[in-house]
């Protein structure tokens, strides 16, 4: 009863800290909601699982021979929101790559690359032989963040004389569905 009508008074401290919380409450649920919908499969159309999909790849990049040193495609939309957000990983990732001795192949995401690549940003890394080693998004979670990066573990894994074959296809983040 002494809480009831302490908020129903108007100008009791208490009632402010209830109005302050409840606003509070409401900005956090707005934020939570909006990042929430920002999340995109990489690949919910299973792009990436299609049989030959790396050799439909290499073929749009017309790499049909060896490339005789390890490289990291970057396929990056220009317009996409989430490279955006994601420039400063991209940045680090290119450094990572280049200490690393990677070949750096960044190439704009277009029409051609629809039926192979399901969004952007994304990244495909193949070994000196032009053997696959890593497919999928540059990270996952919001604003495709540094922190969970599996492009630098696959490279780091080649460095050290061992090639994952990873294919991330069945992740959540923030990433543009690439329609033509």
């Amino acid at each position: 009863m002494y809480l009831s009508n302490q908020l129903l008074n108007l100008s009791s401290p208490h009632f402010l800290k209830f109005i302050i919380l409840a606003w509070l409450g409401f900005v956090v649920s707005g934020l939570v909601y909006f990042q929430v919908g920002q999340l995109k499969s990489f690949d919910s159309d299973r792009v990436l699982l299609q049989d030959g999909w790396f050799l439909s790849f290499k073929k749009q990049l017309g790499l049909n021979t060896q490339i005789h040193e390890a490289s990291l495609f970057l396929v990056i939309e220009q317009n996409c929101g989430c490279a955006k957000q994601a420039k400063a990983h991209i940045t680090a990732l290119k450094r990572f790559a280049d200490e690393k001795g990677f070949n750096i192949i960044e190439h704009p995401y277009s029409a051609e690359l629809h039926h192979v690549i399901p969004a952007t940003p994304a990244a495909v890394i193949m070994d000196k032989n032009g053997e696959f080693v890593y497919a999928g998004p540059l990270s996952e979670g919001l604003a495709c963040s540094q922190g969970s990066g599996f492009v630098e573990t696959a490279m780091t894994n080649l460095v050290a004389g061992f090639n994952s074959k990873l294919l991330v296809a069945d992740t959540k983040g923030c990433y543009c569905k690439n329609r033509v």
